[in-house]
């Protein structure tokens, strides 16, 4: 592992320990990879380009998007500092961090990040992140966030979201400038697309996030509760819906 490969998640925002949730998903693992979104193609094709790319799948979680990447015929080295994380991922894997990436300086067209990039240590992380790219290569943060325009999501949404501390960044509000000197002015994409949920799969879904992870079994058994309790006033009882998402995917080319 590489040297302090967690220091870029060791933040705070309030007086919440952010390392403490960033370090929560490898007891969930197998249901983060099972039950998380994938992202939409169209996104991916956006962000990379139709030919094949070197890229660096930074905060690779579980491997979600590396193995999209793949498919799609990049060559997609994954970093992770999470063991259990890491050990859902085939091929070339590597324990490290947003400031300490594993790879030799200027060898990559590109490095992506999904969902994770709120857990980044802000310049820190993209002096490493210039490193590694070549000149002229890309840095894809991307999202998928929940479109809370819809009444029955933004409901959801105050579930998931209404207890825990808001990231210091926010994907939706981000600027052209927001990577740093280093990188040009960020392109935004924006990409509509949906999720087919039933009540239990949505409860899944609130299981792997970080602030259920973190709480006692009192608040668990709360935060479930109230996913049953939405879903049924919405939907009937077994019914599959549609969960909407706009993936967020910015693009921004290292100078």
């Amino acid at each position: 592992m590489c040297d302090e490969p967690e220091n870029d998640r060791r933040r705070t925002v309030g007086d919440v320990d952010l390392s403490k949730h960033a370090s929560s998903f490898g007891a969930a693992a197998d249901l983060y990879d099972r039950i998380r979104p994938r992202y939409p193609l169209e996104a991916l094709r956006w962000a990379l380009g139709p030919r094949p790319a070197e890229v660096v799948d930074l905060g690779a979680g579980t491997g979600i998007l590396t193995r999209q990447l793949r498919e799609l015929g990049h060559h997609v080295v994954a970093v992770e500092p999470d063991d259990e994380m890491r050990r859902q991922i085939d091929g070339d894997v590597r324990a490290g961090s947003a400031t300490a990436i594993p790879v030799e300086a200027e060898s990559q067209d590109a490095v992506t990040a999904g969902q994770a990039y709120h857990w980044f240590a802000g310049e820190p992380a993209h002096t490493e992140i210039a490193r590694v790219l070549r000149p002229g290569g890309w840095f894809i943060p991307i999202w998928n966030v929940r479109d809370e325009s819809v009444p029955w999501v933004a409901e959801l949404s105050d579930v998931f979201d209404g207890h825990r501390a808001r990231s210091a960044i926010d994907e939706r509000t981000m600027t052209p400038e927001q990577f740093g000197p280093l990188f040009g002015r960020a392109e935004l994409g924006l990409f509509r697309w949906s999720a087919t949920h039933t009540t239990e799969s949505l409860v899944d879904l609130i299981k792997s996030r970080s602030y259920y992870l973190v709480s006692d079994a009192a608040t668990r058994a709360e935060l479930e509760q109230r996913v049953r309790e939405l879903t049924a006033a919405h939907f009937e009882a077994g019914e599959r819906f549609e969960l909407p998402y706009v993936t967020y995917t910015y693009r921004a080319e290292k100078l």
